[in-house]
């Protein structure tokens, strides 16, 4: 079980694609989590027992280390944690497949107001992976680091406005967070379902744009403060603000400044882990 005395940040650390690939440890995580981890799935797509719905704080909580050769892949680190799972905490599955509600990105009448860009393949993209590296580095004239390679960059204005720079990404990945942000526009809060989004666009390559728009909930949702940190772990420069904003929607930014369209849909298929049993707490090692 987990340190009850450990205060956060709870960092978990190592793993394949990390600077320590033959070792990951995880010093907090409950059930959820490590299902989350061992599947590659979100939070939503897991059914199981009714203390799964409990508040996250009210879970138990668990320490993991784990030694693994360097050159481990990440489906293979996967199927060792779901071994992990069966192994001591009796762990009893079945996938289905269910349909929610949800959007198919597709592009909208005039085709997409961005092009498709070549990686950026040196050893001047692999420095600029630290994040410190980046942020103490030169800036473009849009805001934003102009260090190389593929990244997401994220500026949270006061009062709302938002901007976003996908650099080098492609389609999956520029979905991988939509849904997020759609849910957040629409004042969805950390335990509420995320909107699903299928790619519909038909678009292949890697990317480079920057999406902007107003988020009337931010300010509720603690997003809206300067300098917050993106999903890469670029962080923004501070930047004043009026009171309101000019920017549109994300739905009305999609279109105007990406080429792009959200069509809702009463279907988005999604892979589902459904729990059938799992013990609360594991067999000792």
């Amino acid at each position: 079980m987990a340190d009850p005395n450990l205060r956060p940040p709870f960092k978990r650390t190592g793993g394949p694609g990390s600077d320590d690939p033959s070792r990951f440890s995880a010093p907090r995580i409950d059930t959820v989590e490590l299902l989350r981890e061992a599947f590659g799935v979100d939070e939503d797509q897991i059914s199981g027992p009714a203390w799964f719905n409990d508040l996250p704080r009210s879970r138990p909580f668990y320490a993991i280390s784990a030694t693994m050769p360097p050159e481990t892949t990440k489906e293979q680190f996967q199927k060792m944690l779901q071994n992990l799972l069966v192994e001591r905490f009796h762990l009893v599955f079945h996938r289905e497949a269910r349909g929610f509600p949800g959007y198919e990105l597709v592009v909208d009448k005039g085709g997409p107001k961005f092009k498709e860009v070549a990686p950026t393949q040196d050893a001047k993209a692999d420095a600029a992976r630290d994040p410190r590296a980046v942020l103490s580095g030169p800036r473009g004239e849009d805001g934003f680091p102009s260090a190389p390679g593929p990244r997401t960059m994220s500026q949270f204005r006061p009062g709302g406005d938002m901007r976003w720079k996908y650099q080098e990404r492609t389609m999956a990945e520029f979905l991988s967070n939509l849904g997020n942000l759609v849910g957040s526009s629409q004042g969805k809060g950390l335990n509420d379902p995320t909107p699903r989004v299928v790619d519909k666009t038909g678009l292949a390559g890697k990317y480079t744009f920057i999406l902007e728009y107003y988020n009337p909930n931010a300010p509720n949702l603690g997003l809206a403060r300067a300098g917050a940190a993106s999903d890469s772990g670029n962080a923004a420069p501070p930047a004043a603000s009026e009171p309101g904003s000019s920017l549109p929607n994300i739905f009305v930014a999609l279109q105007k400044q990406l080429g792009l369209r959200l069509d809702k849909t009463a279907d988005v298929p999604l892979d589902m882990i459904v729990v059938d049993s799992v013990d609360k707490t594991p067999t000792e090692n």
